[in-house]
């Protein structure tokens, strides 16, 4: 059974990883920009990085089913695949959303 899931437990640790560092950019802009939690008001800097990071968030746990419950019934390698380019969307996501509106 191990060898049947180890494509979607990689993209699961993936996925974890990539949380990790999208809270870590808060962190950073919560010092850089002088932003002491809880608040999370601030420049419109810190506030692009904090909402991208949000979003983020929010969608993790639909994810992490759809990508175990498509590899689990239909197919791993595809369920693989798919989860990866949606990390990768994810992650220039949170880059471009982080930019100013005139630097997009």
């Amino acid at each position: 059974m191990l060898e049947q899931v180890i494509g979607l437990a990689a993209v699961s640790v993936l996925a974890v990883l990539e949380q990790a560092y999208f809270s870590l950019q808060v962190i950073y802009a919560r010092r850089k920009y002088s932003v002491s939690p809880p608040s999370t008001d601030g420049p419109p800097e810190f506030q692009r990085i904090y909402r991208a990071q949000v979003n983020c968030s929010e969608y993790f746990p639909i994810f992490i089913t759809v990508l175990w419950t498509a590899g689990l019934f239909f197919s791993q390698g595809l369920s693989s695949l798919c989860g990866l380019l949606y990390l990768y969307g994810r992650l220039l996501y949170f880059k471009r959303y982080s930019q100013s509106a005139q630097r997009r």
